[in-house]
């Protein structure tokens, strides 16, 4: 319920409600019965977070979508994890530190899937 109500506000541009819409998605289902429902609908949270420029909170969220695919073998996680390795490319010229380990993390949590 909460991630189609997030995909509607996703498609109507406001990404704030969006972003709270999948944290509510995530926490609506037990994280060890769901890890990669719960990672992905967190991977989305992020997602809307970076569309609203909030870069560190966005890390923050996709962090926590890592901490859940730990066990998860599925392609739309790598696929997710990619695209998110992705979208960090622009903010590696800053500095970052967020987006450094971030980074990091996904490379790692890629190359030993």
């Amino acid at each position: 319920m909460y991630s189609r109500t997030a995909k509607v506000h996703e498609t109507l541009g406001d990404h704030r409600t969006a972003a709270e819409q999948y944290a509510l998605a995530a926490t609506a289902r037990p994280a060890d019965t769901y890890a990669r429902i719960f990672a992905l609908d967190l991977v989305a949270g992020a997602e809307m977070h970076l569309k609203r420029g909030s870069i560190e909170q966005a890390c923050s969220t996709w962090h926590r979508a890592i901490d859940h695919m730990g066990g998860v073998r599925s392609v739309r996680t790598r696929k997710a994890v990619s695209r998110m390795r992705g979208d960090l490319a622009r903010f590696r010229a800053r500095g970052l530190r967020c987006v450094a380990e971030l980074d990091e993390r996904g490379r790692d949590l890629l190359a030993g899937a």
